[in-house]
């Protein structure tokens, strides 16, 4: 269980206990460990607000974890699953899947338990950052693994280029085994081709255990495998990983220049990353790498509010709409309920639905309710897109545009339509509007005496209107 204080989160999880920090949260593998992974990813989303009351204190770890989480996206992440093998004596089977809550290893054979089929769980940051938590093999699934969760950030800015260092693995001839111990127990730490393994066993039970960490993230977490592997074993490793994590420089370089200069970020990618907000460049420490003249921002912010304007009319995330009307916003961009209306008429359904919503919840709920509304075009046999638009109208009682759509339904030649308004005006009652608790009113409008043309319901129809249209 999860306790949110005011700069910490209370984690309690079979009789442990630990009161996390935000520096902890940001700067340790496998944070929350032990919470199913949906509750470790809405802490880490809940966690900015709190990074942001501290940002000068962070470390740069702790920053880059805080602007992945902050970027990142998790809905944009298509679900992918696939199988592989990892080849010892014998070959073992992986399932990989990957989706919107993180990166699920099912170890099939199994190699690294006692029970076919355990699934371990890793948070996208974990492996952004450290690697694979379990043997990943293939070069070139690491990398169409991170060129998807790319696609999944808000923006394409410094933190999209951090992760682990993609690399070959080595093409070992034997698999180096190092040994630690004596007759009674023995720590074991072998090099595989596809990570390394390591492990314990004594005199009494055999094996204890096995475990498993990616060359990646021996190389980017030295300091917290150490309980592991001692310095000695590690100096070995690193002669032969570190020609393939660590490839020898060009001819025009040297190894120095290399690794170690940091070349000059370029002012304009600045202003279009930021969304061009100065401030959050200042944010990210690298305002002292950005030097522009009034021209050139003009000239940039023209050219950025081209693009996000273009985005309005391809993205369907609520939250990625959001924020590019926000940087429109404030880039000076008066008519963002009109772009937004414009963007929605010719969109997808998706598209249509996310716009819809911007519009309803913060810039203009007419022309929102008016885009809904034209979603019923969409109408299939599963009356998927009938039902969401009538029950978003649950809530839309203000509404001049959804007021007369509900009364045309009421006057209309559609079945599904009138009982679908009469749903509506149901529920209206329910959340507040007194009117629609009258039983005999909402009885009398019934689909069998409005085909009949009832005096009845002429009666209440009329007695209908006028309420929804607040006209007393």
């Amino acid at each position: 269980m999860l306790t949110f204080l005011e700069n910490t989160i209370l984690q309690q999880i079979d009789g442990f206990e630990r009161n996390w920090t935000v520096p902890e949260l940001l700067e340790t593998y496998n944070p929350l460990a032990g919470e199913p992974l949906a509750v470790r990813n809405e802490a880490m989303k809940r966690l900015l607000p709190m990074a942001e009351m501290v940002y000068d204190e962070l470390s740069e770890a702790a920053i880059l974890r805080y602007e992945f989480w902050k970027q990142l996206q998790p809905r944009r992440i298509e679900e992918h699953q696939y199988k592989y093998s990892v080849k010892i004596s014998q070959a073992y089977q992986w399932e990989l899947t990957l989706h919107a809550e993180g990166l699920f290893y099912k170890d099939l054979t199994p190699q690294f338990g006692q029970t076919p089929g355990k699934v371990h769980e890793q948070l996208f940051s974990d492996f952004w950052f450290y690697g694979p938590l379990k043997p990943l093999p293939d070069l070139s699934t690491r990398k169409w693994l991170v060129a998807h969760i790319r696609n999944a950030f808000l923006q394409v800015g410094p933190v999209s280029q951090k992760h682990f260092q993609l690399f070959e693995y080595p093409n070992l001839i034997d698999t180096p085994k190092w040994e630690e111990g004596g007759a009674v127990s023995q720590d074991y730490v072998i090099m595989r081709p596809f990570g390394i393994e390591y492990g314990r066993s004594n005199w009494h039970d055999g094996l204890v255990y096995t475990g498993f960490i990616s060359f990646e993230r021996f190389l980017a977490d030295p300091v917290a495998v150490e309980h592991l592997i001692s310095p000695a074993i590690r100096t070995e490793l690193l002669a032969y990983l570190t020609p393939k994590a660590y490839p020898p420089p060009k001819k025009e370089t040297t190894a120095w220049e290399e690794r170690f200069t940091v070349q000059p970020l370029d002012p304009k990618q600045l202003f279009m990353e930021s969304g061009g907000n100065i401030h959050n460049i200042g944010r990210d420490g690298n305002l002292d790498s950005y030097h522009a003249t009034p021209a050139e921002e003009a000239l940039w912010r023209a050219e950025l509010i081209e693009k996000y304007t273009e985005r309005l009319q391809l993205e369907e995330n609520e939250t990625v709409l959001r924020l590019l009307a926000q940087s429109l916003e404030y880039n000076s961009v008066k008519n963002i309920s009109d772009l937004l209306y414009e963007a929605g008429k010719n969109a997808s359904p998706k598209q249509q639905q996310s716009i819809a919503q911007l519009l309803i919840k913060e810039y203009d709920i007419e022309k929102g309710a008016t885009l809904l509304i034209t979603m019923l075009g969409y109408e299939d046999e599963e009356s998927y897109w009938r039902n969401y638009v009538f029950n978003r109208m649950f809530r839309m009682r203000d509404s001049k545009t959804v007021q007369h759509f509900i009364v045309e339904c009421l006057k209309g030649n559609d079945q599904a339509h009138f009982q679908k308004a009469v749903d509506v005006l149901q529920m209206w009652g329910i959340l507040g509007d007194k009117s629609f608790t009258d039983r005999d009113l909402l009885g009398s409008l019934n689909w069998v005496d409005a085909c009949a043309n009832d005096p009845n319901f002429q009666q209440a129809l009329k007695k209908a209107e006028r309420i929804i249209r607040r006209e007393f």
